[in-house]
């Protein structure tokens, strides 16, 4: 059970339309019940990288917060309770959708080889399934299984672009592994619109077996549910006895 309110921000094309017309960025465009996720900065640095990468400026995002966990370690998947809190450090994805069948997505995150910050690959569907990688801890398995769980390779996913900008720390401990699952699958939902809403719980569900499935991390729920639900001066209580 949970008891929390959504803070997965979403930049709206309404949003995107704004920014466009002013030619600026504004963290406001991040803005969901009260609650500022989006950091400016990085906001400014994933449209820039896009622009910089691209040549285009980016008409969707979403991003999603990291987080600490302040009672109840390695209880999420030992059927007991964990009390974690949303942080301001976030994860931001930015991009359009493309013509043709190649997915192409840039990465600033710092701690990333130069060789390894671009990946490239074709948009999945029946003949093009996507597979997981080695090594397992590659960025790319997190944002590939994020695409599998999405769609399950049935291709509805279009060919994109994608920037990926995030003040999360790699390797932490404050969850930068869900911050990009959660930010990847915001991302998508715009991407496409027209396939079904997701409830929270479905999203996080889905971004918690993109990490068992692509990665290979037997992880809990905890990291994926605060980042879908967090809210800003709020713990999350999360009893994982129960799936529901």
């Amino acid at each position: 059970s949970t008891r929390s309110t959504r803070p997965v921000a979403y930049l709206t094309r309404t949003s995107w339309t704004r920014l466009r017309a002013s030619n600026s960025v504004s963290a406001g465009a991040f803005e969901t019940r009260g609650r500022t996720l989006g950091d400016e900065a990085m906001v400014e640095q994933a449209c820039q990288l896009s622009k910089t990468q691209f040549g285009a400026s980016p008409e969707i995002g979403g991003c999603a917060p990291g987080r600490v966990n302040l009672i109840g370690e390695h209880t999420d998947y030992n059927d007991g309770f964990v009390l974690p809190m949303a942080l301001e450090n976030v994860t931001v994805v930015v991009g359009r959708q493309v013509d043709g069948d190649i997915c192409t997505i840039v990465t600033s995150a710092e701690g990333i080889a130069d060789d390894q910050r671009v990946l490239r690959f074709q948009r999945p569907g029946p003949d093009a399934q996507l597979q997981p990688v080695e090594p397992s801890t590659l960025w790319q398995n997190y944002v590939q299984g994020v695409l599998v769980s999405f769609d399950q390779n049935k291709g509805n996913i279009p060919a994109f672009e994608a920037a990926i900008a995030t003040t999360v720390p790699l390797g932490s401990g404050l969850s930068s592994s869900a911050a990009l699952e959660v930010a990847t699958y915001v991302f998508l939902e715009q991407l496409c619109p027209d396939l079904p809403k997701k409830t929270d719980q479905e999203k996080a569900l889905s971004c918690q077996q993109a990490e068992h499935n692509f990665p290979k991390m037997p992880c809990g729920i905890m990291d994926q549910f605060i980042s879908v639900m967090g809210k800003k001066d709020n713990a999350l209580l999360i009893d994982c006895r129960f799936e529901n």
